[in-house]
Protein backbone atom coordinates (compact mmCIF):
# COMPACT_ATOMS: atom_id res chain seq x y z
CA UNK A 1 0.00 0.00 0.00
CA UNK A 2 2.80 2.38 0.97
CA UNK A 3 4.68 1.52 -2.22
CA UNK A 4 1.63 2.33 -4.34
CA UNK A 5 1.28 5.74 -2.70
CA UNK A 6 4.98 6.44 -3.32
CA UNK A 7 4.66 5.51 -6.98
CA UNK A 8 1.66 7.73 -7.44
CA UNK A 9 3.46 10.65 -5.76
CA UNK A 10 6.57 10.17 -7.93
CA UNK A 11 4.48 10.09 -11.08
CA UNK A 12 2.67 13.23 -9.97
CA UNK A 13 5.98 15.08 -9.36
CA UNK A 14 7.30 14.09 -12.77
CA UNK A 15 4.12 15.22 -14.49
CA UNK A 16 4.10 18.53 -12.60
CA UNK A 17 7.70 19.19 -13.63
CA UNK A 18 6.97 18.45 -17.27
CA UNK A 19 3.91 20.69 -17.16
CA UNK A 20 5.91 23.57 -15.66
CA UNK A 21 8.60 23.26 -18.31
CA UNK A 22 5.99 23.20 -21.05
CA UNK A 23 4.24 26.27 -19.70
CA UNK A 24 7.53 28.22 -19.46
CA UNK A 25 8.42 27.63 -23.08
CA UNK A 26 7.89 30.65 -25.32
CA UNK A 27 6.90 30.30 -28.89
CA UNK A 28 9.14 32.39 -31.23
CA UNK A 29 7.27 35.36 -32.66
CA UNK A 30 7.80 36.63 -36.22
CA UNK A 31 9.00 40.20 -36.70
CA UNK A 32 6.18 42.72 -37.21
CA UNK A 33 5.60 43.58 -40.85
CA UNK A 34 7.04 46.86 -42.16
CA UNK A 35 4.33 49.39 -42.90
CA UNK A 36 4.81 51.81 -45.81
CA UNK A 37 2.47 54.81 -45.59
CA UNK A 38 2.19 57.26 -48.50
CA UNK A 39 0.62 60.57 -47.61
CA UNK A 40 0.10 63.53 -49.92
CA UNK A 41 1.25 66.74 -48.27
CA UNK A 42 0.20 70.06 -49.78
CA UNK A 43 3.19 72.32 -50.30
CA UNK A 44 2.65 75.82 -49.01
CA UNK A 45 4.41 78.35 -51.26
CA UNK A 46 4.46 82.10 -50.75
CA UNK A 47 2.52 83.85 -53.50
CA UNK A 48 3.85 87.37 -54.10
CA UNK A 49 1.28 89.93 -55.22
CA UNK A 50 0.93 90.58 -58.91
CA UNK A 51 2.47 93.81 -60.23
CA UNK A 52 0.25 96.82 -60.52
CA UNK A 53 -1.45 97.43 -63.81
CA UNK A 54 0.33 99.64 -66.31
CA UNK A 55 -1.17 103.10 -66.42
CA UNK A 56 -0.34 104.91 -69.62
CA UNK A 57 -0.18 108.70 -69.71
CA UNK A 58 -1.83 110.59 -72.54
CA UNK A 59 0.55 111.80 -75.23
CA UNK A 60 -0.41 114.82 -77.32
CA UNK A 61 0.72 114.84 -80.91
CA UNK A 62 1.08 117.83 -83.16
CA UNK A 63 1.16 117.12 -86.87
CA UNK A 64 3.05 119.72 -88.90
CA UNK A 65 2.78 120.00 -92.64
CA UNK A 66 3.73 122.51 -95.33
CA UNK A 67 1.02 121.48 -97.82
CA UNK A 68 -1.41 122.22 -99.23
CA UNK A 69 -1.20 125.94 -99.74
CA UNK A 70 -4.46 127.82 -99.08
CA UNK A 71 -5.39 131.52 -99.27
CA UNK A 72 -5.43 133.29 -95.92
CA UNK A 73 -8.89 134.36 -94.82
CA UNK A 74 -8.20 135.58 -91.27
CA UNK A 75 -5.51 136.54 -88.81
CA UNK A 76 -5.07 135.46 -85.20
CA UNK A 77 -3.69 138.23 -83.02
CA UNK A 78 -2.18 136.36 -80.06
CA UNK A 79 -0.31 134.33 -81.06
CA UNK A 80 -0.08 135.82 -84.52
CA UNK A 81 -0.70 133.59 -87.49
CA UNK A 82 -2.95 133.45 -90.55
CA UNK A 83 -5.99 131.20 -90.67
CA UNK A 84 -7.44 129.52 -93.74
CA UNK A 85 -11.07 128.79 -92.85
CA UNK A 86 -13.02 129.02 -96.08
CA UNK A 87 -16.39 129.86 -94.53
CA UNK A 88 -17.43 132.15 -91.71
CA UNK A 89 -18.38 130.70 -88.34
CA UNK A 90 -19.75 132.07 -85.08
CA UNK A 91 -19.80 131.05 -81.44
CA UNK A 92 -23.17 130.41 -79.75
CA UNK A 93 -24.49 129.10 -76.46
CA UNK A 94 -26.41 125.82 -76.47
CA UNK A 95 -29.44 125.02 -74.32
CA UNK A 96 -27.31 123.24 -71.73
CA UNK A 97 -25.17 126.39 -71.26
CA UNK A 98 -22.10 125.18 -73.15
CA UNK A 99 -20.57 127.09 -76.03
CA UNK A 100 -20.02 125.78 -79.53
CA UNK A 101 -19.40 127.03 -83.06
CA UNK A 102 -21.60 126.91 -86.10
CA UNK A 103 -21.49 128.09 -89.71
CA UNK A 104 -22.90 131.50 -90.59
CA UNK A 105 -25.55 131.27 -93.33
CA UNK A 106 -27.39 133.79 -95.47
CA UNK A 107 -31.15 134.11 -95.88
CA UNK A 108 -31.09 131.29 -98.38
CA UNK A 109 -29.33 128.99 -95.94
CA UNK A 110 -26.06 129.02 -97.82
CA UNK A 111 -22.76 129.29 -95.99
CA UNK A 112 -21.06 132.68 -96.24
CA UNK A 113 -17.41 132.47 -97.44
CA UNK A 114 -14.62 134.49 -95.83
CA UNK A 115 -12.86 137.19 -97.83
CA UNK A 116 -9.31 136.45 -98.89
CA UNK A 117 -6.57 138.58 -97.35
CA UNK A 118 -4.15 140.47 -99.58
CA UNK A 119 -0.77 142.01 -98.89
CA UNK A 120 0.34 145.56 -99.58
CA UNK A 121 0.89 144.70 -103.22
CA UNK A 122 -2.64 143.36 -103.56
CA UNK A 123 -1.49 139.76 -103.82
CA UNK A 124 -3.49 137.09 -102.03
CA UNK A 125 -1.60 135.89 -98.97
CA UNK A 126 -1.04 132.14 -99.22
CA UNK A 127 -0.59 129.88 -96.23
CA UNK A 128 1.17 126.58 -96.91
CA UNK A 129 0.35 123.92 -94.35
CA UNK A 130 -0.08 124.66 -90.65
CA UNK A 131 3.53 125.20 -89.65
CA UNK A 132 3.26 128.85 -88.61
CA UNK A 133 0.00 128.21 -86.75
CA UNK A 134 1.37 125.25 -84.74
CA UNK A 135 4.62 127.06 -83.97
CA UNK A 136 2.64 129.99 -82.57
CA UNK A 137 0.35 127.72 -80.53
CA UNK A 138 3.25 125.77 -79.02
CA UNK A 139 5.23 128.91 -78.19
CA UNK A 140 2.21 130.33 -76.38
CA UNK A 141 1.66 127.12 -74.42
CA UNK A 142 5.31 126.66 -73.48
CA UNK A 143 5.96 130.31 -72.87
CA UNK A 144 9.22 130.08 -74.75
CA UNK A 145 10.89 129.10 -77.95
CA UNK A 146 9.44 126.49 -80.24
CA UNK A 147 11.19 123.12 -80.23
CA UNK A 148 10.51 120.27 -82.62
CA UNK A 149 11.01 116.59 -81.70
CA UNK A 150 10.09 115.01 -84.98
CA UNK A 151 9.45 111.41 -86.00
CA UNK A 152 9.11 110.08 -89.52
CA UNK A 153 6.03 108.11 -90.61
CA UNK A 154 8.17 104.94 -90.74
CA UNK A 155 9.53 105.66 -87.27
CA UNK A 156 5.98 106.12 -85.95
CA UNK A 157 5.01 102.80 -87.53
CA UNK A 158 7.98 101.07 -85.88
CA UNK A 159 7.15 102.63 -82.50
CA UNK A 160 3.55 101.38 -82.72
CA UNK A 161 4.80 97.88 -83.62
CA UNK A 162 7.22 97.94 -80.66
CA UNK A 163 4.44 98.90 -78.24
CA UNK A 164 2.28 96.07 -79.52
CA UNK A 165 5.14 93.61 -79.07
CA UNK A 166 5.70 94.83 -75.50
CA UNK A 167 1.98 94.40 -74.82
CA UNK A 168 2.11 90.86 -76.23
CA UNK A 169 5.14 89.97 -74.08
CA UNK A 170 3.54 91.28 -70.87
CA UNK A 171 0.35 89.36 -71.59
CA UNK A 172 2.22 86.08 -72.07
CA UNK A 173 4.25 86.65 -68.90
CA UNK A 174 1.07 87.26 -66.95
CA UNK A 175 -0.45 84.02 -68.25
CA UNK A 176 2.65 82.10 -67.08
CA UNK A 177 2.50 83.73 -63.64
CA UNK A 178 -1.20 82.95 -63.27
CA UNK A 179 -0.59 79.33 -64.30
CA UNK A 180 2.05 78.78 -61.62
CA UNK A 181 0.00 80.58 -58.99
CA UNK A 182 -2.88 78.20 -59.67
CA UNK A 183 -0.59 75.15 -59.83
CA UNK A 184 1.00 75.97 -56.48
CA UNK A 185 -2.30 76.65 -54.73
CA UNK A 186 -2.30 80.39 -54.48
CA UNK A 187 -4.63 81.74 -51.84
CA UNK A 188 -6.24 85.09 -51.25
CA UNK A 189 -3.59 86.22 -48.76
CA UNK A 190 -0.57 87.77 -50.43
CA UNK A 191 0.95 89.27 -47.29
CA UNK A 192 4.47 87.97 -46.67
CA UNK A 193 4.30 88.14 -42.87
CA UNK A 194 1.00 86.24 -42.80
CA UNK A 195 2.48 83.56 -45.02
CA UNK A 196 5.60 83.15 -42.82
CA UNK A 197 3.44 82.76 -39.73
CA UNK A 198 1.18 80.26 -41.45
CA UNK A 199 4.15 78.29 -42.81
CA UNK A 200 5.72 78.06 -39.34
CA UNK A 201 2.44 76.79 -37.90
CA UNK A 202 2.17 74.19 -40.68
CA UNK A 203 5.69 72.95 -39.90
CA UNK A 204 4.85 72.58 -36.22
CA UNK A 205 1.65 70.70 -37.07
CA UNK A 206 3.59 68.32 -39.32
CA UNK A 207 6.14 67.63 -36.55
CA UNK A 208 3.36 66.88 -34.05
CA UNK A 209 1.60 64.58 -36.53
CA UNK A 210 4.86 62.71 -37.15
CA UNK A 211 5.40 62.23 -33.39
CA UNK A 212 1.89 60.85 -32.95
CA UNK A 213 2.34 58.45 -35.87
CA UNK A 214 5.64 57.21 -34.40
CA UNK A 215 4.05 56.63 -31.01
CA UNK A 216 1.15 54.68 -32.52
CA UNK A 217 3.50 52.50 -34.59
CA UNK A 218 5.78 51.88 -31.60
CA UNK A 219 2.80 50.79 -29.50
CA UNK A 220 1.60 48.42 -32.23
CA UNK A 221 5.08 46.87 -32.55
CA UNK A 222 5.34 46.49 -28.76
CA UNK A 223 2.01 44.69 -28.56
CA UNK A 224 2.92 42.38 -31.43
CA UNK A 225 6.29 41.55 -29.84
CA UNK A 226 4.85 40.29 -26.51
CA UNK A 227 5.40 36.50 -25.95
CA UNK A 228 2.34 34.32 -26.19
CA UNK A 229 1.76 31.91 -23.31
CA UNK A 230 0.33 28.78 -24.79
CA UNK A 231 -1.75 26.37 -22.70
CA UNK A 232 -0.20 22.89 -22.72
CA UNK A 233 -3.61 21.38 -22.17
CA UNK A 234 -2.23 19.15 -19.37
CA UNK A 235 -4.50 18.25 -16.42
CA UNK A 236 -3.57 15.88 -13.57
CA UNK A 237 -7.25 15.04 -13.15
CA UNK A 238 -7.33 13.85 -16.76
CA UNK A 239 -4.22 11.73 -16.22
CA UNK A 240 -5.38 10.12 -12.97
CA UNK A 241 -9.14 9.52 -12.92
CA UNK A 242 -10.80 10.17 -9.61
CA UNK A 243 -8.03 12.53 -8.44
CA UNK A 244 -9.84 15.73 -9.66
CA UNK A 245 -8.29 19.08 -10.70
CA UNK A 246 -6.59 19.48 -7.31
Amino acid sequence: MIKKVIDIGFIALVILGLSACSSMQQMPQPLPPVKVITEEVKLEIYQPPLPQAIQMQDVEWKVLTNTPCKPATGENKNPKYYTTEKFKSETYTKEDGTESTRAVRDVDGKRIPNEKLVDTDGEVIMVCGNLEQKIAEVEKRLGGDFVIMAITPKGYENMAANLQDIKRYIKQQKEIILYYREATGANDSNDKEDWLEKNEQNQQDQVEDAKQDNEVQAQEISEQSKPVQEDSGFSLGKLIPGLGDN
